[in-house]
């Protein structure tokens, strides 16, 4: 998930490249609904933090609503802001953008497993 479209649609592309089936949104609610349309369906979320308005607020709302649902942060915010700020638990995977493709896929992997 990314509001820069570019970003977005490489990282779709990307991950797609790399054996993952990918549905892409631009911002939380959109991210939000997808999990409520694809119910059972979606495994984990690439979250950024630094969507405008949004912070973690739609990553919340998918940790209660599909607690199934793995959560993999890629994000420009530093971890250690991200942490002292409550917008990331402290266990969660943790990558700061620009991320490799590579690096997130393997991941993405880790957390399926």
């Amino acid at each position: 998930m990314d509001d820069d479209v570019d970003i977005l649609e490489t990282t779709e592309h990307a991950l797609r490249r790399r054996g993952f089936e990918v549905l892409g949104a631009s911002n939380g609610a959109v991210a939000v609904d997808l999990c409520r349309q694809h119910q059972g369906e979606i495994d984990a979320v690439v979250a950024d933090l630094s969507l405008p308005g949004e912070q973690n607020r739609y990553t919340r709302t998918i940790a209660t609503e599909f607690p199934a649902i793995k959560i993999v942060y890629a994000t420009g915010i530093p971890r250690h802001i991200a942490l002292s700020t409550g917008l990331v638990p402290p266990d969660a995977p943790y990558l700061q953008k620009p991320v490799d493709a590579d690096l997130l896929s393997s991941v993405l992997r880790g957390q399926l497993v």
